[in-house]
């Protein structure tokens, strides 16, 4: 998910001072966060600080990993590349962690590749979805299916329940590159379920009017809307398509998946679906646990996809560095990183909050993953 345009790469990679200042003693076992706190994608930063916190609490509460303490050194990126890359220096060079939860975007994941394989250091992202994202890299991970296989799972389950259903207008954010992934799935998997593509209608995030966007998708009165944007801007689509006439169903992808999709749209949002790899009414017992402890600690009723991955991911790399008995010892900070992925790579199986995880050759998570949709102003698997 979440996949900006690849020209970051050649951002200046120069050291940044700011950021959050650890107590970690020498011992500590320190893990990296790269998370927006600020900026448009903080809306799923802040929350996901505070699954990666919540699953820390946890193991320190149990005695830390082999005796050890474990810390968190963040880094809000602002939602800005330049950000990021100087934060992922700063983690990787001056706080030497041992891994590296995030970040958010896919573009900036890729972008950060060629820092994290100079140091061999291990990045996993809880909420990427890009193709080939990890794909040469042994360093890269991410805990979430790639949208190539999310968007045709939405397509065949609405077209077995919507059998009437015939045309497809898009909308897309063209300046967000993952909503452009999510759009071109879209334009060029709508013929394999029998569908007609009316319209493809483009638009840049942050706009003020969406007026004439949504009249150019509707002008030839199709079946079925899909809009690839992230949650606002996803949200004032979905507002003026309802207010415009348009009452069927409204396809999503990953990026619109938040509950401010649901705070900005409203009544709108009703009929929205997507394909996200967790449902925080699943009735497993680790979801159970993980959701009585956790709405306690953040006193919140209501749990993002994002959140919920984050803190597998967590667990997952806490699970490793377990495995491969670090000790936070400086001195051996390059054979415990390698260790660590190492560890990680090799995960099968692992207790998932919706099911086991295990990833295949590329690092990429094989996990189950549901449909839901906005029912009665909420997200529900359908």
């Amino acid at each position: 998910m979440f996949k900006h345009a690849l020209q970051y790469l050649g951002v200046a990679m120069a050291l940044s001072f700011s950021g959050l200042t650890s107590n970690a003693t020498a011992a500590d076992l320190k893990i990296g966060l790269l998370l927006s706190q600020t900026g448009p994608l903080a809306t799923y930063g802040t929350s996901m600080k505070s699954a990666a916190e919540y699953a820390v609490k946890q193991v320190n509460d149990a005695g830390g990993i082999n005796g050890n303490k474990v810390t968190l050194a963040l880094e809000d990126d602002a939602s800005k590349p330049t950000t990021f890359l100087n934060g992922l220096n700063r983690l990787v060079g001056q706080e030497k962690v041992l891994a590296l939860v995030g970040p958010i975007t896919s573009g900036f994941f890729l972008a950060g590749v060629p820092i994290v394989k100079e140091h061999n250091v291990l990045m996993i992202s809880p909420t990427a979805t890009a193709p080939n994202l990890t794909k040469g890299a042994v360093e890269a991970f991410r805990n979430n299916p790639s949208e190539d296989v999310n968007i045709p799972v939405l397509l065949k389950y609405i077209k077995s329940t919507q059998p009437d259903i015939s045309s497809i207008a898009i909308i897309y954010d063209n300046k967000e590159s993952a909503d452009k992934i999510i759009g071109g799935l879209y334009e060029s998997l709508a013929p394999s379920v029998g569908w007609k593509q009316q319209s493809v209608t483009k638009f840049l995030s942050g706009q003020l009017n969406y007026s004439d966007v949504v009249s150019k998708a509707l002008r030839d009165k199709p079946d079925v809307v899909a809009v690839a944007s992230h949650a606002e801007d996803a949200a004032n689509v979905a507002r003026e398509l309802r207010r415009q006439g348009y009452s069927g169903i409204i396809l999503g992808g990953t990026s619109t998946v938040s509950h401010d999709y649901i705070k900005i749209a409203g009544d709108a949002a009703n009929g929205t679906y997507a394909v996200v790899p967790y449902y925080y009414g699943a009735q497993t017992p680790q979801n159970t646990e993980f959701l009585k402890g956790y709405k306690k600690f953040t006193e919140r009723t209501t749990i993002d996809p994002w959140e919920a991955s984050t803190y597998e991911s967590m667990k997952m790399i806490l699970h490793a560095m377990k495995q491969a008995q670090v000790t936070g010892d400086p001195a051996k900070l390059k054979a415990e990183r390698a260790s660590v992925r190492e560890n990680l790579a090799s995960t099968r199986d692992f207790p998932g909050l919706m099911g086991d995880i295990s990833f295949n050759d590329e690092r990429v998570a094989v996990k189950p993953s549901v449909i839901i949709k906005v029912h009665d102003g909420e997200w529900i698997a359908n």
